[in-house]
């Protein structure tokens, strides 16, 4: 099976849609799933890939009028076999819309899901990790592929270390905790560390695998998004492919050319898996 995760940055210029649609259309994927998309865009979506299977969070949503400011982004799920919608409220988390998940005829379970950004959106982005993992822990018998824009790690280091939002690096090279002091009275850095270290490097304890790095490795260096900070680009592994560790992944990569043509500011991550 081949699958797509990308971030589609919210675009809503019936030309870029449509050249995104082009790229994800050329891809040949079976699955397709899809972050920050709009009320505007999923139209779009739907209408391109009308003769596949295709499921958004504003389908699924119990009040369309609460999805507007920090949570007017869904998410879209398009894939060659109808599946059967699963329900978003089932997962305790202050943003329902932003985990979308379908039940495959093949007999697992697809999630997609964009964790919101921590700097504008505090301790919401800690309980979603929270939540989504002791969903995960509790419910571990389906095989699962989770794939999604979780804002995190910060950093990676080659013995497979991680690290998170809920820590600091020091001048001298230190890593220590630390959060943004706007947000010190709602959430300590502990917490903050432990909630997205669970999932982005504790998976192992949900039975699932980080699908790029069983392919190609700690050493290997490869990034989703990048920011400019005093000349330098930084680069950020945001945007992943998990997958329980019954499933076999054949390939994984991150393709810039999408990202660096301006289509979205994030790279999408494909993923073959063997479904045995």
């Amino acid at each position: 099976m081949k699958i797509v995760s990308w971030n589609t940055n919210s675009r809503s210029n019936k030309e870029i849609l449509k050249r995104q649609c082009d790229f994800l259309s050329q891809g040949k994927f079976d699955v397709i799933t899809l972050q920050e998309i709009t009320e505007t865009s999923q139209i779009f979506f739907k209408d391109y890939f009308k003769n596949d299977f295709v499921l958004s969070s504003f389908d699924l949503s119990k009040d369309l009028g609460l999805l507007k400011r920090k949570r007017k982004y869904g998410q879209i799920i398009i894939s060659k076999i109808p599946c059967k919608a699963l329900d978003p409220y089932r997962i305790n988390i202050p943003f329902p819309e932003r985990i979308l998940s379908v039940k495959h005829p093949e007999g697992f379970e697809i999630y997609t899901t964009h964790v919101p950004p921590g700097s504008s959106n505090g301790i919401v982005k800690v309980i979603h990790f929270e939540e989504l993992f002791k969903y995960l822990k509790n419910n571990q018998k389906t095989k699962k592929i989770l794939t999604g824009d979780f804002n995190s790690p910060k950093s990676e280091l080659s013995n497979g270390e991680v690290i998170t939002w809920g820590q600091k690096i020091t001048k001298a090279g230190n890593i220590k905790y630390g959060i943004n002091s706007k947000w010190k009275d709602d959430c300590t850095p502990e917490r903050w560390d432990a909630a997205e270290r669970g999932i982005i490097q504790n998976h192992h304890k949900l039975g699932l695998i980080d699908v790029f790095r069983k392919v190609n490795g700690y050493d290997a260096k490869a990034y989703s998004w990048y920011i400019n900070r005093k000349n330098l680009q930084l680069g950020r592994r945001y945007d992943h492919i998990f997958c329980s560790d019954t499933l076999n992944p054949i390939s994984c990569e991150y393709i810039q050319e999408p990202r660096l043509q301006g289509l979205s500011d994030h790279s999408p991550v494909i993923s073959l898996l063997e479904i045995r």
